[in-house]
């Protein structure tokens, strides 16, 4: 039985959309099964997310918590409008925006190409629901599971970019809600926002962005 923090975690991992963000899982219920048959070899506390962008995500549940782990296979900076520097990175000769391939460039390809896609679903949903209708008013998400996965798979990928060589913290913004991601810091902010995102899900379809 996964802890009811692992919720917004299965909830992701059954969604069709995010397969390609993911590589295997372990000990998250029975999601593994529509993802890989790989035997499990972590400990029954411990779920284990391995992506297809460079990143594993371990999360141990406690007693009073949970213990997250979180590691890249190789180790090779942040930044479309989903990107933007730091306020205190911005000058005359810097901009806030900046362009996703230039910025990483020195990662492996998957993790743009991944972000890529995490992008486009997001403007494809928003085309298709807001622009084609011209409905302004409408959510961007048909439902709360879609924006969970949406936002999990943001969640992930953010990390993954943390951990890149020079990139000291990543503020990531699902919604209005800000989570400063800094190495060392990983269980806390891991913990608040999958806290978050089980509050979301409990929301239903009220106030869908």
């Amino acid at each position: 039985m996964i802890s009811k923090l692992l919720k917004p975690l299965a909830v992701f991992s059954r969604q069709s959309q995010s397969k390609q963000y993911v590589k295997s899982i372990k000990n998250l219920d029975d999601a593994w099964r529509t993802l890989t048959e790989e035997p499990c070899t972590e400990s029954d506390r411990t779920t284990v997310i391995e992506t297809t962008f460079d990143f594993i995500l371990k999360i141990t549940t406690e007693p009073d918590g949970v213990t997250v782990e979180m590691t890249t296979i190789e180790t090779p900076q942040y930044g479309t409008d989903f990107i933007w520097r730091a306020v205190e990175d911005i000058n005359e000769d810097v901009q806030g925006y900046t362009e996703s391939q230039d910025e990483f460039a020195s990662f492996p390809p998957s993790v743009l190409e991944l972000y890529d896609a995490w992008v486009d679903q997001w403007s494809t949903n928003w085309e298709k629901r807001i622009k084609d209708t011209q409905d302004y008013h409408a959510p961007v998400c048909s439902d709360r599971v879609e924006q969970v996965a949406w936002n999990v798979a943001g969640y992930l990928l953010a990390w993954r970019i943390v951990l890149g060589a020079g990139v000291g913290s990543i503020e990531y913004t699902p919604g209005s809600t800000d989570y400063l991601l800094e190495r060392g810091k990983e269980s806390a902010v891991t913990e608040r926002f999958l806290r978050d995102q089980i509050g979301l899900l409990a929301k239903g379809a009220e106030g869908l962005p």
